[in-house]
């Protein structure tokens, strides 16, 4: 009897350490298929994120403007995107005016432009001493500002929204585009900065609604006095473009990718995150 017994309780411990290991099994299969459908629904993320990118891009060589102006339906924040739905998956897009922005690797770039920027003026001496020993690289990256003596997280993420390096050395700014801040960096006089405002606001003194002020061409900038308009475009040739896209299925599978890309499809620079 105690034999039996012996071979019973053997038997039993090998039937909880089988349905133990069935479980850890079946446990671990469905982690694996878990995580291999969550890599799947990633890879297809990033696809449908970079068709959002050439989308936007497709709308905006499609404008045949001879302007580019805050109130064209191509400049579209994260705030307000663009929405393209496939199945059940959404992509969202957008893009803002690249030549809206101060270029830091113009040949022309002064001191006194980033001041007026909002930059320090010792700080600004020491982004053009880095610049000129750069020579004709100038800037590669937008982060390089970080190895310009005395720049900090606080002043890179305050001037961030309004400089550029993917302009080769143009040094114009769209009129019809560029913010107050940028304006004042490439005019001394303030007052002009105002008239130009006031011009884009419109009747209902909104910037990007449908009663806007634009500058369809160069020769409408003389409304303006004190205007050199060698110093502004009326239109834009470089664009920053946003997308991403949410897979219905999995919300951890988001993806984002900002590009700054030419109307001519050059790619300046590309982010996914």
């Amino acid at each position: 009897m105690r034999q039996k017994g012996s071979v019973l309780m053997l038997i039993l411990w090998v039937l909880i350490v089988l349905a133990v290991f069935s479980v850890a099994v079946s446990f671990q299969a469905s982690s694996d298929t878990r995580l291999a459908r969550h890599e799947t629904d990633k890879i297809k993320a990033t696809y449908l994120t970079r068709a959002g990118i050439i989308k936007m891009l497709a709308e905006i060589v499609r404008d045949a403007n001879s302007y580019d102006s805050l109130n064209e339906d191509w400049n579209r924040s994260r705030k307000d995107p663009k929405t393209l739905t496939i199945r059940n998956d959404k992509i969202f897009y957008g893009a803002s005016d690249e030549s809206a922005r101060l270029n830091l690797n113009s040949r022309s770039l002064t001191g006194r432009q980033l001041v007026a920027l909002g930059i320090e003026e010792s700080l600004a001496e020491e982004l053009i001493r880095y610049k000129s020993k750069k020579g004709d690289k100038g800037f590669e990256f937008l982060e390089e500002l970080f190895l310009v003596k005395g720049m900090t997280r606080q002043i890179y993420a305050d001037i961030e929204n309004f400089i550029t390096i993917y302009r080769d050395e143009s040094a114009v700014v769209n009129i019809n585009t560029a913010a107050s801040r940028v304006l004042e960096a490439i005019l001394i006089d303030h007052s002009v900065v105002q008239d130009i405002l006031e011009y884009r606001k419109g009747p209902d003194e909104k910037q990007g609604t449908s009663d806007d002020g634009v500058f369809r061409q160069p020769a409408d900038m003389s409304v303006i006095k004190g205007i050199d308009p060698g110093l502004f475009s009326v239109s834009s040739d470089v664009f920053r473009i946003w997308a991403q896209a949410l897979i219905s299925e999995d919300d951890d599978a988001a993806v984002s990718i900002e590009a700054v890309v030419s109307r001519s499809g050059k790619t300046y620079n590309w982010k996914e995150f």
